[in-house]
């Protein structure tokens, strides 16, 4: 079982970071589950969720190395794949009230990333000024923007906001790296951040108001409530943390979280004697 794309390149460490605080309370969910279109039987990331309960993310089949296609499942069933013209790979992370969706895609197997603008009518790339590569994650109604690059003199990644054309760096103070994950429509960004040089440890933050609060896991998502998961937990204002686990699965990754409390993510189950797995997406509602 393989990250998706968006974390590979993003932050390695986030699967061992975030279990270091594995909850021990179980979530009540009703689950809504749905399968990757046919022909796609690989791994299966959906990554975020609008207003209309509108999920994104990426695809694979089954096949070594094939490339990964951006998908969107419309809240009715009906999916849209999308792959950036010779791209290696596409991903979508998010996608707002609007329809604007972004994300990330690959020209050459060599590295680098460019961060992707999808929408019904158009597509655009974005680049963070000399960086060796960008990465869309998130993006709120307002259009603002935020994703992590890769700096080409050093090799760290330090988040970024993009707003009205201008681009801003999100760096936790002190850090040797930061990478941010997600903004919602109040402006409140999410993210991590990593010290003592890159072979340090990993801490989570909320960036409010300008100012940076550490947190014990690594937000992937938060909501304009101030609900947020951190891919296998969802954190609830009242400081309760709950774990996210569909059943009968070997492993379930919460990504995305969206305005009315629906989460998404997908679950895991096998392997079967070929020593494949299968995968559901699924939306849900946690208490």
């Amino acid at each position: 079982m393989s990250a998706p794309r968006y974390l590979t390149l993003v932050l390695v460490s986030v699967f061992g970071f975030t279990l270091l605080g594995y909850s021990q309370t179980q979530a009540t969910c009703t689950f809504t589950y749905f399968n990757p279109p046919s022909g796609y039987t690989g791994d299966f990331f959906p990554m975020g969720i609008n207003h209309y309960n509108t999920a994104v993310g990426g695809i694979y089949t089954n096949t070594l190395n094939n490339g990964e296609k951006g998908y969107i499942r419309y809240s009715g069933g009906g999916v849209t794949l999308y792959s950036f013209p010779g791209a290696t790979f596409t991903q979508f992370n998010r996608r707002n009230v609007n329809g604007t969706t972004v994300g990330q895609y690959n020209i050459n197997t060599g590295g680098w990333s460019a961060g992707l603008i999808y929408t019904s009518s158009s597509v655009a790339s974005l680049k963070y000024p000399n960086a060796n590569s960008t990465v869309l994650n998130g993006i709120n109604k307002y259009n603002t923007m935020v994703g992590t690059e890769i700096d080409a003199a050093t090799g760290a990644q330090y988040g970024f906001k993009y707003q009205n054309g201008t681009f801003t760096r999100v760096r936790y103070p002190n850090s040797s790296q930061t990478v941010v994950n997600s903004i919602n429509d109040n402006g409140v960004i999410v993210g991590g951040y990593e010290t003592g040089g890159f072979e340090g440890p990993w801490f989570g933050f909320i960036l409010q108001n300008g100012v940076f609060k550490t947190v014990s896991y690594m937000p992937m998502d938060i909501n304009n409530a101030g609900v947020w998961v951190d891919s296998q937990n969802i954190h609830f204002t009242n400081g309760v943390v709950k774990q996210v686990k569909v059943p009968g699965s070997v492993q379930t990754w919460a990504y995305g979280i969206n305005d009315l409390g629906v989460i998404t993510g997908s679950a895991s189950f096998g392997p079967n004697s070929q020593g494949n797995y299968t995968w559901k997406g699924y939306t849900a509602v946690c208490h």
